[in-house]
């Protein structure tokens, strides 16, 4: 049965996606704190051989930073 008029799915996606933008709490994104990351020139860190790359989150203010433990905590990241 098709349906028409005001409201359903689309409508709820858009309202759990304005939701998610305005809460920092949903945000994915961490804010840059430089006890628990480093900045990176890139959007991944190689994590050596055989492991796989982590990747970095991007802030227009800071550019690119990654967890200081992102590839293991045997192996910090920082200083880059």
């Amino acid at each position: 049965m098709l349906t028409a008029g005001c409201g359903g799915p689309a409508d709820e996606a858009s309202d759990m996606e304005k939701s998610a933008e305005e809460s920092p709490a949903l945000s994915i994104k961490p804010p840059f704190d430089p006890e628990l990351h480093c900045q990176v020139p890139h959007p991944y860190v190689d994590c050596g051989p055989g492991q796989p790359q982590a990747y970095a989150h991007y802030s227009a203010e800071w550019g690119y930073f990654i967890g200081r433990f992102a590839c293991g905590g045997s192996q910090p990241i920082c200083p880059f």
